[in-house]
Order: C-alpha cells, then structure tokens, then sequence
C-alpha cells in the first residue's frame, strides 16, 4: 500500500504531562525518516504544535487545517508553509479525512475522541478503506478498545469492528508500519 499523506489526530493541551510532548517529538522524527506528508489540526499548542514544530525544524512538509474560530485558543503556527484556516470544524475535520492517506490518533480529548471514533464508524460503512492505527501509548485508549469489545459482545456491532484499526503500543512499532507504506528517505 502506498501512502503518501498522513493525518494525525491529537491533544491541543499544553497542560499534559511532558512524557506526551516527548512521544509526539518521537513520533514526528520517525515520520520525517519517510517519504510522507503530515496532515494536521494546525494549531501550535499541546501534541499538536510539539508535532508541528518539530517537523518543520526537520524541514518536513506539513499541512495544518484550523476553523476561524480556533486561531487565538490554538495559536496559529505560522512556521508552516501550507496552513489552511477554514469556516468551522466539520470544514476541518473534512479536511482532514479528505488529505490524509491514512490516520494516526495519539492520546487526546474530545476532539481526539471524536475523530477517531468518526474514521472507525466511516470504515465500517465502507466510506473508505485508510489505514486506521491508534497509539495506545502507556494504555491511554485501553477504555476505548474495551468499549468496542464491549459493542462486538453485546451485539451494537459486530466482529469486524476490530478490523477496522490496528492497535500499537510504542512509537518503534510505528516505523515497521511507515516503511510497509513509503519508501525510507
């Protein structure tokens, strides 16, 4: 499978702890080890901007989607060559799914929550077949997949429902992804 684009879902939280700001520094110094664009919420606050800057420092290319609304609260990054700021957040989050190749969701909030649980649902439906890969870092999603055991067991879905994502628990696991999908620079 070639994937050429990338789209990470993440915090804007600057009030996380630093092993956080630590796993996205990782994780985007392995992705800029690819061939592979980054596609993102385009705010430079929390796992966001730690993404961000740090691929940009690695003169990697980027795409940062943000509403109007949220230029101020997420602090736009102006480091970034290809910044798009659109009308509300269903603009970005179409945005985001229509740019990205395939997902990558690390730990987050709501919002985090909400597009993950939007691109797992949209598989199913077979509105499209991207790769789905939740970091289950230090377990912080473990109640989210439990909750989709709990949905295959009490029949609100069914068994293919764990198909539709690939679960890993460290960024190393990452790389032997990345280099199925592009080629090493």
């Amino acid at each position: 499978m070639k994937i050429k684009s990338l789209t990470i879902y993440c915090s804007a939280s600057q009030k996380i702890d630093k092993k956080f700001f630590i796993l996205a520094r990782e994780i985007a110094e392995i992705i800029s080890n690819y061939k592979i664009r980054v596609v993102y919420g385009g705010g430079n606050v929390g796992l966001m901007g730690e993404i961000a800057n740090t691929l940009v420092d690695l003169n990697k290319e980027i795409i940062g989607i943000i509403p109007k609304f949220l230029v101020k609260k997420e602090k736009l990054n102006f480091k970034i060559k290809k910044l798009k700021v659109v009308n509300d957040m269903t603009k970005r989050k179409e945005q985001l799914f229509k740019l990205g190749d395939a997902f990558l969701v690390l730990p987050g909030g709501t919002g985090t929550l909400e597009e993950v649980i939007e691109v797992v649902s949209w598989k199913m439906l077979k509105l499209h077949n991207k790769p789905i890969i939740i970091l289950n870092f230090e377990n912080y999603w473990s109640p989210l997949l439990k909750q989709f055991e709990n949905i295959i067991k009490i029949k609100f879905g069914n068994k293919n429902l764990q198909n539709q994502y690939q679960v890993i628990k460290k960024p190393k696991e990452l790389e032997k992804i990345l280099k199925l999908w592009t080629q090493r620079l």
